[in-house]
């Protein structure tokens, strides 16, 4: 296939087409691998004029986002692991969505063999995403669970994990143990000497929660986030792990300083608080300081020494530093957004995961530049239409997808 051909019949070609066929579309899945401004204004386009069907076009985007693969050659044990995970993924999410469309889902197992071997070849040549460098420690290549959960989940030393319902959740770990919502549970798990065992928070779309370590250190967690950590500090080093953004208020311990690592950068401080987004699937990440200093450290860079108010910034490698209105990137914790000269395009992302919901955003109104104060206590629909009221767009529901066009 090639893609003029492609964007010239698109209409017809992709109108009725199922998950299952978009599978199997070597355009499809390659606008996906590989994005573009120019591939995203495609499908864009044809979904605001209902030239491919919606449900579809979300199943297929889901399912290749679910597979994660590394460039190097794949042994047969992986190739198994590869295929139960996928084959588990898709008849979970398959039963989950089947309650209301039920003759959706009847996909063919050829579409997990087509986009198996897809992904197989892929592998091979290193054209997808997520190697894991050889310098990670152990906290960074601490799994997590293989399955997605609507809830949030506390991953113990065990692998044992418990679900917490609700939209908000708080932990707090302690002498006595830990306590779930102020309430004292039995989830404390024991240590041999000089043994080295992690704990994992896990926030889905739509959900928060604050973590309270044993040192007092308190981590406000926003949605789609991964926190591990180790259930007692060692002596000289206080050391999380990140996938996600959160807010920090370090205890200040002048003899053991506290690292927070990321896909990217690792931020050493003693008593501090700060503001980290770092979703390992994002190109941009970013720390914001609020008090105290932070050093950052990148492979084969000079140390960056922060102050307050100054944000640092990493996209794709390449960093800067510029100063921010510190108070803004903190609000989300009070349910509060408030953002300055911010893209449309960056607002609705961040409200997508925090509201759990999807939004597409017409690409000609993506780099619209913006400045507010919204309140995360609203519905998502009330906070979208308050949005076009001040902003030269227009908001319609379809779908259960929220949609922002042109006006």
């Amino acid at each position: 296939m090639r893609m003029n051909i492609l964007y010239s019949d698109s209409e017809k070609k992709y109108k009725s087409c199922s998950a299952e066929e978009l599978l199997q579309d070597d355009f499809f899945i390659s606008s996906k691998v590989h994005p573009t401004e120019a591939t995203e204004a495609f499908w864009h386009k044809l979904l605001m004029n209902g030239n491919v069907d919606i449900e579809s076009y979300r199943f297929a985007c889901h399912f290749i986002e679910s597979v994660q693969v590394r460039s190097e050659e794949i042994r047969e044990e992986e190739k198994k692991a590869l295929w139960e995970k996928i084959e588990l993924h898709n008849r979970h999410f398959r039963e989950k969505r089947s309650r209301r469309h039920r003759l959706f889902y009847l996909l063919a197992g050829t579409s997990v063999a087509a986009f198996v071997a897809f992904a197989l070849l892929l592998f091979r040549d290193g054209t997808l995403a997520g190697d894991t460098p050889d310098t990670l420690g152990s906290i960074e290549n601490v799994k997590p669970p293989d399955t997605e959960a609507e809830h949030i989940q506390l991953v113990l030393t065990d692998e044992e994990a418990v679900s917490l319902e609700g939209k908000e959740a708080e932990i707090a770990y302690g002498d006595s143990g830990i306590r779930i919502n102020r309430q004292a549970t039995e989830l404390k798990k024991e240590r041999t000497e000089n043994e080295i065992a992690y704990n994992q928070l896990i926030v889905p779309k739509g959900k928060r929660s604050r973590l309270i370590l044993a040192d007092s250190t308190q981590i406000w967690v926003n949605a789609c986030t991964r926190v591990v950590y180790p259930v007692a500090f060692g002596k000289e080093r206080r050391e999380i792990y990140v996938d996600g953004e959160v807010c920090l208020d370090v205890t200040h311990r002048d003899d053991c300083p506290f690292v927070v690592k990321t896909k990217t950068f690792s931020a050493e401080v003693l008593g501090t608080s700060f503001n980290l987004t770092a979703y390992g699937n994002d190109r941009e990440q970013n720390l914001v300081l609020v008090s105290g200093s932070v050093r950052i450290h990148m492979d084969n860079r000079e140390d960056v020494l922060l102050a307050p108010s100054e944000m640092f910034t990493s996209i794709n490698g390449v960093t800067q530093i510029r100063t921010v209105h510190a108070e803004d990137y903190i609000s989300w914790t009070a349910g509060i957004y408030q953002y300055e000269s911010e893209t449309l395009r960056v607002i609705l992302k961040r409200l997508s995961r925090y509201y759990g919901q999807e939004i597409v955003c017409d690409p000609q109104v993506a780099g619209l530049k913006c400045s507010g104060k919204l309140d995360l206590k609203d519905e998502l629909g009330v906070v979208l239409e308050g949005i076009a009221l001040t902003a030269p767009v227009h908001y319609r529901y379809n779908y259960e997808t929220h949609l922002i066009t042109n006006k």
